[in-house]
C-alpha cells in the first residue's frame, strides 16, 4: 500500500498535507519523473525498497503529475481530489461546532490564530480548515528550509494541530 494511501485511512489531515508537500516536490523537479526518480529514488539502497516498491511509487508520482498537468496546477494549487477532503473536514467542522462541546473548546482557543491567517491571506483563504492545513503546513515548509519559526506561530499553529487531529480523528470514525 502507497504512503498516501496508508496516511488517508489513517489520518485525513496528514494526508491532505503529505500531498500538498507532494505537489510541491512535482513541481520544484519541474513536472519531471527522471529526477523524481533520481534525486527521490536515488539514494534508497534496493534492501530498504524493492525494485517492484520503487515503481509503483514512481507510477504514482507519474499519475500526480498527469492529475496536475490537466488541472492546469504547474504554478500553483491543489489537486481537485484534495481539495475535497478538505471541503469534507470543512463541513464535518461546521457539524461539530453545532453541537460537540471539546471541539467548540478547541476551534475557539484556534479562532485568533485562524482569523489572523485568513486577513494575511488576503481573499485567497476564507475557510478556517484550509487556514488550519496552510498553517501546519507552512511549518513543515519553514523546518525543510531552515528557517526559524517564533514562539507565536509555533503556539497558533500547535492550535491549527489540535483542530486538525480532532477533526482527523471524528473522520476516520465516520468512514
Amino acid at each position: 500500500m502507497l504512503l498516501a494511501d496508508k496516511k488517508k485511512k489513517a489520518n485525513i489531515s496528514e494526508y491532505i498535507i503529505y500531498m500538498y508537500q507532494t505537489e510541491l516536490l512535482v513541481r520544484n523537479f519541474e513536472f519531471d519523473i527522471e529526477k523524481i526518480k533520481v534525486h527521490v529514488f536515488g539514494n534508497i539502497p534496493d534492501a530498504k525498497m524493492s525494485q517492484e516498491t520503487k515503481m509503483e511509487i514512481l507510477d504514482w508520482y507519474s499519475q500526480v503529475i498527469d492529475e496536475m498537468r490537466v488541472e492546469g496546477l504547474e504554478k500553483e494549487g491543489h489537486l481537485s481530489y484534495v481539495q475535497d477532503e478538505v471541503q469534507r473536514l470543512s463541513d464535518l467542522s461546521l457539524k461539530l461546532l453545532a453541537n460537540d462541546h471539546d471541539y467548540q473548546a478547541l476551534f475557539n482557543a484556534a479562532r485568533p490564530a485562524i482569523r489572523e491567517n485568513i486577513l494575511a491571506s488576503e481573499g485567497l483563504v476564507s475557510s478556517p480548515i484550509q487556514s488550519c492545513l496552510n498553517g501546519v503546513f507552512g511549518l513543515l515548509l519553514a523546518r525543510m528550509k531552515g528557517s526559524q519559526v517564533e514562539k507565536e506561530q509555533l503556539e497558533s499553529i500547535e492550535h491549527f494541530g489540535n483542530v486538525l487531529s480532532y477533526l482527523s480523528y471524528q473522520y476516520g470514525n465516520k468512514q
